[in-house]
């Protein structure tokens, strides 16, 4: 899937326009790169276009031990949300996230991740 097909793919689902589709991407992308331990992070850039891998592949530094919880806060946080918008708009990009990357790369996401992630990629079976 290419950055283009990512992109339009949110849009759709989310009823987005182009541009706040960009800034929720950016945003649910970038912190999920924040959570994650460094070796998983470079496996799930590995798999995605490069603005996207760009915003996965983040600094060194130990890895945020954000429960689900958290997570939403930071997402709402940054796209300047309330929790449940924020929720929702996280919900659309890991489906499109999960749709994107090959099905063992997301059971060792997910394994890399706290109970309830896998719900928010549409994966509750993995959990």
């Amino acid at each position: 899937m290419t950055y283009g097909t990512f992109m339009a793919t949110v849009r759709e689902r989310g009823e987005y326009a182009a541009d706040e589709a960009e800034r929720l991407v950016q945003a649910v992308i970038a912190t999920l790169g924040e959570r994650l331990p460094e070796p998983s992070a470079e496996h799930l850039a590995d798999q995605l276009p490069i603005p996207l891998a760009d915003l996965v592949d983040r600094a060194a530094g130990p890895a945020r031990t954000w429960g689900v919880s958290e997570f939403i806060n930071q997402v709402a946080e940054h796209t300047e949300q309330d929790e449940e918008s924020a929720e929702e708009d996280t919900r659309v990009v890991f489906s499109v996230l999960a749709d994107q990357i090959s099905g063992g790369e997301m059971n060792k996401l997910i394994s890399q991740l706290p109970s309830g992630y896998a719900d928010l990629f549409g994966h509750a079976e993995l959990s």
